[in-house]
C-alpha cells in the first residue's frame, strides 16, 4: 500500500518525549521509507516524495544510501521545477542534491559509484574543484572504470589544456582501449598537440568502431580540419544528417574550413 502510513511512520517514528537528534530508525524503517519515497516520485507526487526524505534524513544523516537517495528525490524535484520554468529553485534544488552526494560519499567505505555520480554533478554544476576532486577520487578506487579519466580530460580539454587532457585520456584508454568517444577525444587532443598522423589514425580508429554514429564523424571532420584537411572534413560535414548537419557546430566547422581553403587560394 502506498505509503501515506510509512510517512507517517517516518514523521512521527520518535516515542514520546524522544527528541529528533536523539530518535532512530531500524534498518527496515529506513529501507520503508525510501521505498515508499521511490513510490511518490514514480507518480510524480514531489513534494510527498521530499518530506518523506527530509524526515529521514533528520534521523539518520549519516545513512548513505538515505543521502544518496535524497538527492535522487531532489534532482528528480530540480528537473519538475525547470519544467515550469522555476530556475532558481531548480538551482537550489541541485546543488542541495550535491550536499547530499558529497555526505552520501563520506559515509560509506565503498564510495565508487557515488563519487562518479558527486563528480559529474558538481561538473554540471559549474563547480569544477568539487568536481575535480571527486573524478580524481573515482579513479582511484574504481581502478578498472575509465570513465572519471575520460571527464577529466574532457574538463582540460574545455580549458585547452592540451597537455593535462594527453594524460588522463591516456589514463582512460589504457582501461578502454576501443571506446569510441575517448579515441575521437585523444584524436583531437594530438591534433592540438601538432602529433597529426597520430590524430588521425585515432580518429579513423573510433569511427571504424561505431561507423553509424554521426557524433564521431563530426569529431572527425574537426580533426581533420586541424589536421589541415578541410576538404575533407567538409566532405564529412556534407554527409551529415540533418538536425546535426545544420547545427551550429557543424556551421562553425564549415566556416573555419572556408577560411582554411581561402587562406590555401592566396
Amino acid at each position: 500500500m502506498i505509503p501515506a502510513l510509512l510517512l507517517a511512520v517516518v514523521v512521527t517514528g520518535c516515542t514520546k518525549g524522544e527528541s529528533s537528534q536523539t530518535a532512530t530508525i531500524s534498518v527496515e524503517q529506513r529501507s520503508a521509507a525510501i521505498e515508499a519515497a521511490m513510490v511518490y516520485l514514480d507518480n510524480g507526487k514531489f513534494i510527498e516524495a521530499l518530506a518523506i526524505m527530509k524526515s529521514l534524513i533528520a534521523k539518520v544523516p549519516q545513512s548513505a544510501e538515505a543521502q544518496e537517495s535524497y538527492a535522487l528525490v531532489l534532482l528528480a524535484y530540480a528537473g519538475d521545477l525547470e519544467k515550469d520554468a522555476q530556475l532558481q529553485q531548480a538551482a537550489i534544488a541541485r546543488n542541495q542534491a550535491l550536499a547530499a552526494y558529497e555526505s552520501a560519499c563520506a559515509n560509506t567505505s565503498k564510495p565508487e559509484l557515488l563519487l562518479l555520480s558527486t563528480a559529474q554533478l558538481a561538473h554540471m554544476l559549474g563547480e569544477e574543484s568539487i568536481a575535480k576532486q571527486y573524478y580524481e577520487r573515482a579513479h582511484e578506487e574504481s581502478p578498472e572504470d575509465s570513465r572519471a579519466s575520460f571527464f577529466l580530460a574532457q574538463m582540460n580539454m574545455l580549458n585547452k589544456q592540451w597537455e593535462g587532457a594527453k594524460i588522463w585520456i591516456e589514463q582512460s584508454l589504457s582501461r578502454d582501449a576501443t571506446e569510441p568517444f575517448a579515441l575521437l577525444s585523444s584524436a583531437l587532443i594530438e591534433a592540438e598537440l601538432g602529433n597529426l598522423e597520430e590524430a588521425m589514425n585515432r580518429a579513423t580508429k573510433g569511427c571504424s568502431i561505431r561507423p553509424n554514429d554521426f557524433n564521431l564523424r563530426l569529431l572527425q571532420a574537426r580533426v581533420l580540419r586541424i589536421a589541415k584537411r578541410p576538404r575533407h572534413a567538409l566532405e564529412i560535414l556534407a554527409a551529415l544528417p540533418e538536425p546535426l548537419r545544420s547545427s551550429n557546430i557543424a556551421n562553425e566547422e564549415r566556416k573555419l574550413c572556408a577560411l582554411l581553403l581561402e587562406e590555401n587560394t592566396q
